[in-house]
């Protein structure tokens, strides 16, 4: 009963923020009901097409970041495990930062394809060194954040010397969805959907893991080509957020989290809470990001780090941590 109740809550409080996410921007606000009569009829011009598109990029974005968050707290048994956990953030931002130190003004097309591509790099070099460590869940980690700080070492160095690479939007470095791309949209849709069936269906196998390893192999489950399934899902969506939007933080870390303690550990559902969560706070995120910025643009990251460092330690307390 307190599941469904919470699920009717978060669907009613996202479909009402999807609808101020089309109807609130730099350009003025356009009453509800007049924005969505008029996207429905097909027209309502650039402005509301625009909004539209960035609300949904906003939704994709904080549903996929809660989703792969969700899938690494579960695999490495770690509360505090995030979407980038494994260096896929920076490795995507090194591959965007690269691009502009030898390309001027890339497609965003292009800017996409080469922040997946080394975000999979990225990950592909933690497994390796997981590997060579033992490639157990402290192992990964270890890897991750050692990876992570060696990649945003030459994004420094990229930057620093490089004119080229001093282009970049910096909002883009910090999270944004000011500028969606219909293509790369619909290829993160994509991503996120066939990672999230994938994850939906390991469930039962998922929510094994939170019992141990050892618990889990008596039940018939292959823990580690299970966990490295699982990080691997979880990165491919993490990449491809980023690559989209940049490195947005604590969306998928504290979303997973809160939903778990609220409606318990069961993986199925606290997925389909998680997402729900996640793009309401996406898109809470983005809209107060054109609130607060007026005329100009805000990275979200400067949105979440302030609203979730606080309800963050609220949470450690809960759980005491």
């Amino acid at each position: 009963m307190r599941v469904s109740i919470l699920t009717i809550f978060l669907v009613i409080l996202l479909a009402l923020l999807f609808t101020a996410g089309v109807s609130v921007g730099s350009a003025g606000r356009t009453s509800p009901l007049r924005a969505l009569h008029a996207l429905l009829k097909g027209g309502g011009g650039p402005i509301l097409h625009y909004r539209l598109l960035r609300t949904s990029a906003a939704l994709v974005l904080g549903a996929g970041l809660a989703s792969s968050g969700l899938t690494m707290q579960y695999a490495l048994r770690n509360p505090m495990a995030d979407p980038y956990l494994l260096g896929v953030s920076t490795g995507a931002a090194f591959g965007v930062v690269l691009l502009f130190s030898f390309t001027r003004n890339p497609r965003p097309e292009l800017v996409y394809v080469n922040g997946l591509l080394w975000g999979v790099i990225a990950f592909l070099i933690v497994i390796g060194l997981g590997a060579f460590m033992g490639a157990g869940p402290t192992s990964l980690i270890v890897a991750g954040v050692s990876v992570s700080y060696a990649f945003f070492g030459l994004i420094i160095l990229l930057i620093s010397r490089s004119a080229s690479a001093q282009r970049i939007n910096y909002t883009w470095l910090f999270g944004t969805v000011a500028y969606p791309s219909r293509t790369t949209l619909l290829a993160t849709s994509a991503i996120i959907a066939a990672t999230t069936i994938l994850m939906f269906a390991a469930g039962n196998r998922l929510y094994a893991l939170v019992l141990g390893d050892e618990v889990a192999e008596s039940t018939g489950v292959s823990v580690a080509r299970l966990r490295l399934a699982a990080v691997a899902l979880s990165s491919a969506a993490a990449s491809s957020l980023v690559a989209m939007a940049g490195p947005v933080g604590f969306i998928g870390l504290a979303a997973p989290w809160a939903v778990r303690l609220a409606i318990g550990s069961n993986y199925r559902a606290a997925l389909a809470g998680s997402m729900l969560l996640g793009g309401i706070a996406g898109i809470g995120s983005d809209l107060a990001v054109r609130i607060i910025g007026g005329g100009s643009e805000i990275p979200l990251t400067a949105v979440t780090a302030l609203f979730g460092s606080p309800i963050l330690f609220y949470l450690s307390r809960r759980t005491g941590w």
